[in-house]
């Protein structure tokens, strides 16, 4: 065999460190004798050598790796290849130099494991698949399904502790030797579980851990457990700690608390007191009543803390902690207030068509903030991102046209993962909306879905989940507080894989959510298309595709410049259908080639979209063609690609561009916009142009009233 003397290119994207050991992993059987991968794992870096046997009649275009279990960190390629990640997990790799049969190529991957598990692909330049196979140790050490891990312990396995004989409260040294490399391993004392640590990649370990305070003197054993279960016994004397002479001193009760505290928060409560004190800590309700009680121990340096968790569905108000060492007493309040971090809310909350509506509100400090409306057929109106000021400020004004729909319209505010309604009404009174969201898309079965519901304050909703099968899963009430909001949790330990409905109902409105529960990481083909090739700046981008039934699939979007803009993850049904209304072009958008990809373990594909400059796009029609029109006519001015949802400005200009009027409207959700204007009987007869301006750019055309 032939091989390949070729320069290499590095591309490590991280510089990382190692030591140097060397040895070699097992291949497992790929599905062609054509194609054969052999790996060499030196100081952390494995070393790969692709094959194409010389009874093979294809050359190998392109590889494709997946890693197990972990995430690739970088890269290393013999001249004449290209690699690009395509997911955390999974690496591309082109070569403009493809292996002939009889060659082979050398690549140089690292990863997070120190002997990681991985599945490659050949596939040759017409993207036919040439053999494929697993490379490394294919037993899995756990996943997110609960399976036991590997075996950690062995027969040949040992541990000791330094000291021997150690005192409650102090320090160990806990050194092992001969077990699995990077095995899980838990120390338990006396029943209680005292520290958690692996070993390395020679299968040994050097640790310090430290013996309760609360341990007896006497004969104890160490009792060291694999993931499996099984058991290494290490036994031991705890001798009483040696006395010491403590300088009493007199350090003052103390404790400290955060003011603001959110549902789902975990923060701690601190302070001091005299070394060595017990203290009692009551958490109280805005009535003095204890709700929970703790206790805590001061240390040496006369500190102590504790953590408390908010529950999710919390009573908003304010708390109070309350320390007491048995003498004195101290206590102190903190808020619990929304689970959101955003607070909007309208100057008004109703208006005419034609006023403008004001928003004002908070949000963390420095980051963006997005603005979706809707009018009341559901259709978004209006989108844009602003910026929040260092002081935590946000505010925004959007013009309602003239011809605007009467009733409810609800502005959407998103900042991260955070996000709340809002709501006005145009032309008649609010009717409350329902709304229901999830803080994740896929969960594990030992996750506790966080479900955010708003509605009319003070109601009490229905919730029901709705497994794949369309049949009624689980079923509760929700009560929402007098600000609108709730969160509702619950267990997912007896749900099957796959997707899921979350339905809130009161009386005749109902609004649905989906999540999935278990759907795997990978798939097979991945087909992708969005509804248009061209958009302008501030356009919605809808993608659609399929891929296996029930499976994660990643969606991104990168500008010209190869910059990711957004990243998020969908599934797909059970069908293999999947869609997207979540990406948009940016206001401020380069002119160029775009590029939407969707990853789905080792498989990958990407559509190209052009996006066209802001100086381009507009259009603007009339009713009329000719276009001659009388004194006291209605005039229809329309147009289309005015950008997405967007403010423009249609004006009648006279002669010398003088303006006669200026209609300020907004076009749709697809670009488009209409307006009416009713030419005034005052108005000379004469020449005059009609001109529509947008982000997209500006159109005009010429009329004559006669």
């Amino acid at each position: 065999m032939r091989k390949v003397l070729l320069k290499s290119v590095i591309l490590f994207a991280l510089l990382l460190t190692g030591s140097f050991a060397t040895y070699v992993l097992p291949q497992a059987e790929g599905i062609s004798d054509f194609v054969t991968v052999t790996s060499t794992n030196a100081g952390g870096r494995d070393v790969l050598q692709v094959n194409n046997n010389a009874g093979s009649t294809s050359d190998i275009s392109s590889f494709i790796l997946e890693v197990k279990n972990g995430n690739f960190k970088s890269f290393k390629l013999e001249n004449g290849w290209i690699g690009k990640k395509t997911s955390p997990t999974a690496v591309a790799f082109i070569s403009s130099n493809p292996i002939k049969p009889g060659e082979s190529a050398t690549l140089e991957i690292k990863t997070d494991q120190q002997s990681p598990s991985l599945a490659w692909k050949a596939l040759d330049v017409n993207n036919n698949e040439l053999g494929s196979g697993q490379i490394g140790n294919q037993q899995q050490t756990g996943n997110q399904y609960g399976m036991q891990g590997s075996l950690g312990i062995l027969d040949t396995s040992a541990f000791r502790i330094i000291p021997s004989t150690p005192s409650p409260g102090y320090d160990i040294r806990v050194v092992g030797q001969g077990f699995s490399p990077s095995a899980a391993l838990d120390l338990y004392i006396g029943g209680g579980k005292i520290d958690s640590f692996a070993s390395d990649e020679k299968g040994n370990f050097v640790v310090t851990s430290r013996i309760p305070d609360t341990q007896q003197p006497g004969s104890t054993a160490l009792l060291l457990k694999d993931q499996q279960g099984n058991q290494k016994t290490f036994t031991t004397n705890i001798v009483p700690a040696p006395q010491t002479h403590v300088l009493i001193q007199n350090v003052p009760l103390t404790v400290n608390v955060d003011p603001t505290w959110h549902r789902g928060d975990t923060k701690m409560i601190t302070g001091t007191t005299n070394p060595g004190s017990t203290l009692t800590i009551a958490l109280l309700d805005s009535s003095g009543n204890a709700i929970t009680t703790f206790t805590a121990k001061a240390g040496k340096d006369g500190k102590y803390s504790i953590s408390n968790t908010v529950p999710i569905d919390g009573t908003f108000g304010k708390y109070t902690v309350s320390v007491s060492d048995g003498k004195n007493h101290v206590s102190k309040q903190y808020s619990v207030v929304s689970t959101h971090q955003i607070y909007v809310s309208t100057l008004q909350q109703k208006y005419d068509p034609g006023q403008t509506v004001v928003i004002n509100g908070t949000a963390i400090s420095n980051h963006i903030v997005s603005f979706v409306i809707k009018d009341p057929a559901g259709r978004s109106i209006f989108a844009k991102d602003v910026n929040v000021t260092s002081g935590g400020k946000i505010s925004l004004n959007y013009t309602l046209s003239d011809s605007a729909i009467k009733g409810t319209y609800v502005i959407t505010v998103t900042q991260g993962s955070d996000q709340v309604p809002l709501y006005f009404g145009v032309g008649q009174d609010i009717v409350e909306q329902l709304t229901v969201s999830l803080d994740r898309l896929n969960y594990l079965y030992t996750d506790k879905p966080v479900v955010n519901i708003s509605g009319p304050p003070s109601s009490t909703l229905n919730l029901i989940i709705v497994n794949p099968s369309d049949i009624q899963k689980f079923a509760d009430t929700v009560s929402l507080g007098t600000d609108g909001f709730a969160t509702y949790s619950f267990n997912l330990t007896s749900y099957t894989p796959g997707v899921y409905s979350a339905v809130i109902t009161r009386g005749n409105d109902k609004v649905v959510t989906q999540f999935s529960v278990g759907l795997p990481l990978g798939c097979g083909q991945v087909s992708l298309q969005s509804v248009k090739n061209v958009y302008v700046p501030a356009d919605s981008i809808i993608i659609i595709g399929t891929a296996n039934a029930n499976t994660i699939i990643r969606l991104s979007l990168t500008d010209p410049n190869g910059e990711s803009v957004k990243s998020i993850q969908t599934f797909s049904d059970k069908t293999g259908h999947f869609s997207s209304f979540d990406f948009r072009i940016p206001g401020d958008a380069h002119p160029g080639s775009w590029t939407i990809d969707a990853t789905c373990g080792m498989n990958h594909k990407s559509l190209s979209i052009t996006v066209k400059s802001t100086t381009q796009g507009i259009s603007i029609h009339l009713d009329k063609d000719p276009a001659i029109y009388s004194r006291g006519d209605n005039m229809v001015i329309s147009g289309t690609d005015a950008g997405i949802s967007t403010d423009l400005n249609v004006k009648v200009l006279g002669s010398n561009n003088t303006q006669i009027v200026s209609l300020q409207i907004s076009s749709t959700n697809r670009g488009e916009y209409s307006t009416v204007w009713k030419i005034p009987l005052v108005t000379n007869p004469g020449s005059y142009t009609i001109l529509a301006s947008s982000i997209t750019g500006k159109a005009s055309i010429g009329i004559t009233i006669q």
